[in-house]
């Protein structure tokens, strides 16, 4: 009900608008934001670099300063024991990457190549999206990288002294035995999960991985990954997250054939799997001889806390009921208005934002009408992205304008208060001159056009830009489809005017970005055909300087804001919920980076009983 409210509000609010520019002067107001100084930050992480002729190294190392005196300190003193309750929506759909497609977030069990650096002070990287810069990356079960000086070839080197978890209720992991981990190890999954040295293909392999042809252990801590053609960005593939799989041992494979049984998931994680009720909960319990120390305490065994269960809670008011009772630790996913909600009912549980994609129009491109600059500049001036942020976004978003890359990637896009003057006045919101440029492009009359969307998406928003387009005589039919046949239906490009989509992203690393308008890629949605942003692409994508590449990325986002490639939305936010004894968490990620993260979260069960949990 509060949307419609709020939704009614807009439409007035829009029709107003549409009056006022008949009334006054053609001058254009632009509204500028004020950009934050760069915080200065000493970071736990090293570099060093060889002669070009050899290789590039990255080598990752731990904290050992004095446990006051550093930023951390206000979280509070960490301590052990006690249960994390989290909520997760649907049964994994298995526990080996092999056999499905993934296991996330029950992955508590598994460690991985690289991690996020814990001991990064978060006003300089938050981790609330997916991707960070390799320099805000460490390692989990490596301690560095070497990129060969033909850009073929990435060198892994492990740390010394990992050891898989020995769970002796665990047949599977009596077997494995509790023995080291080594390069042989990581050799094997890789190779398993990429269908190289024999292997056939399994469910999924990592999508950014599709460029590799081997993967070889050259000793008991190295590991070598080779491609099929050169590129700088190869320690960013194997530093993303996502496109890591975890490392799984032979023995248990050559036993039951996979690892798909929650009995068989042994891994070097920080917790064991100890229970698995379909349809209801997991449960994993402490790794008393987990390998893994925290970067901010270096004395500190991890993990802190004892258990941690998830609940499976498909429905979303369920959870939210669950996490203002204390069943629960987090709920995830909240919308402004549902937080501002709970912020009067519920005022003791803890609050923090994360970034989140906008919804875009995606334009075909290369079809009539959008074939025109013009129109598509039209249809920019011709949403009033101000009113939507204060009326439909409730005042959580400024209404600014941005283009691909988030405002919290500092350093790779321009701001707005940077913007030409001349760009700040095509963004800014003028049906007028909306429909001038129809009329100049040849629809005096405006056009009719159609759209796709999915049921999963915001669809009360795309009706907001509807009535936008109609107020200067586009006509949009919107055509909403189950969300596997929307993949379908836009992934064989079969949309032949606009895919509604999301934009603005806050997801992907930046050789994923840079592609969203390059000739011939898959990410490709509005099937742009432009000789120089691809020769940008191309610059961008054979550059191993990390100042040159955030230069190239701005310029490709900037040519890209300039040509209105597609309707450039705003960026938005959504709401976490969590309780006040919970600590240590500071809004992360965690559909993103690994699970083992939360090794480092702790229970102040003093406080927690104080309240009546």
């Amino acid at each position: 009900m509060k949307r419609r409210v709020v939704w009614i509000a807009l439409t007035f609010l829009m029709l107003i608008a549409l009056i006022l520019p008949s009334c006054a002067s053609s001058t254009t107001t632009s509204t500028t934001i004020a950009t934050t100084p760069a915080t200065t930050q000493t970071t736990v992480k090293t570099t060093s670099t060889t002669p070009a002729t050899t290789s590039t190294t990255r080598v990752t190392t731990t904290s050992t300063s004095a446990t006051t005196g550093n930023w951390w300190d206000s979280l509070g003193t960490p301590q052990y024991g006690g249960t994390l309750t989290f909520r997760a929506t649907s049964d994994p759909q298995g526990w080996d990457y092999y056999v499905c497609y993934s296991n996330a977030p029950w992955d508590l069990y598994q460690s991985v190549l690289f991690n996020m650096d814990w001991a990064l002070n978060r006003t300089t990287w938050d981790y609330k999206g997916r991707w960070a810069p390799d320099d805000y990356s460490k390692g989990d079960i490596m301690q560095g990288w070497e990129l060969s000086s033909d850009m073929t070839a990435v060198t892994c080197h492990m740390k010394q002294g990992v050891r898989w978890g020995l769970d002796t209720t665990s047949e599977a992991s009596r077997l494995v035995n509790g023995r080291e981990l080594t390069a042989d190890d990581v050799a094997y999954s890789f190779n398993r999960m990429n269908a190289l040295a024999g292997f056939k293909k399994g469910a999924w392999s990592a999508p950014d991985m599709g460029n590799i042809v081997s993967v070889t252990a050259t000793d008991k801590y190295t590991v070598v990954f080779s491609f099929k053609s050169p590129s700088p960005w190869y320690p960013d593939t194997l530093i993303a997250p996502l496109d890591v799989n975890g490392v799984i041992p032979k023995e248990v494979v050559d036993k039951y054939g996979d690892m798909n049984n929650w009995h068989n998931a042994v891994g070097t994680g920080p917790y064991f799997v100890s229970d698995f009720v379909s349809g209801s909960s997991g449960t994993f319990t402490r790794n008393p001889n987990y390998w893994g120390y925290d970067e901010r305490y270096p004395k500190n065994q991890l993990p802190y806390i004892n258990k941690i269960t998830y609940l499976i809670i498909p429905d979303f008011s369920t959870s939210l009921a669950a996490v203002r009772t204390g069943k629960i630790d987090i709920c995830e996913g909240l919308t402004w208005s549902q937080a501002a909600s709970v912020a009067k009912t519920n005022p003791e549980l803890l609050q923090v934002t994360r970034p989140a994609v906008g919804y875009t129009l995606d334009y075909r491109d290369d079809n009539a009408p959008f074939t025109d600059i013009r129109v598509r500049q039209a249809i920019q001036e011709a949403i009033d992205l101000p009113t939507i942020a204060k009326t439909y976004y409730g005042g959580t978003v400024d209404g600014v304008p941005v283009g691909e890359i988030a405002t919290s990637w500092n350093g790779w896009y321009t701001p707005y208060a940077q913007w030409p003057q001349d760009l700040k006045d095509k963004y800014a919101y003028n049906p007028t001159a909306a429909k001038k440029l129809l009329a100049d492009a040849g629809f005096p009359n405006g056009f009719k056009t159609n759209i796709v969307t999915s049921v999963t998406y915001d669809n009360e928003l795309l009706q907001a830009y509807k009535s936008y387009l109609s107020a200067v005589g586009i006509d949009m039919s919107i055509n909403t489809m189950d969300y596997p046949g929307f993949l379908s239906f836009t992934n064989l490009k079969k949309q032949d005017q606009i895919e509604y989509n999301g934009s603005v992203s806050i997801l992907f690393p930046p050789t994923r970005l840079i592609a969203r308008f390059n000739t011939g890629q898959g990410a490709n949605a509005d099937n742009v055909s432009d000789p120089a942003y691809d020769a940008i692409f191309n610059k961008f994508m054979m550059t191993s300087d990390p100042v040159q590449q955030k230069s190239l990325m701005k310029d490709a986002d900037m040519y890209a804001i300039s040509h209105f490639f597609h309707l450039n939305a705003l960026p938005t936010v959504n709401y976490v919920l969590y309780q006040q004894w919970l600590k240590g968490f500071q809004g992360e990620e965690l559909i993103y980076w690994p699970k083992i993260s939360m090794a480092r979260y702790w229970i102040d069960q003093g406080l927690k009983k104080s309240l009546g949990h």
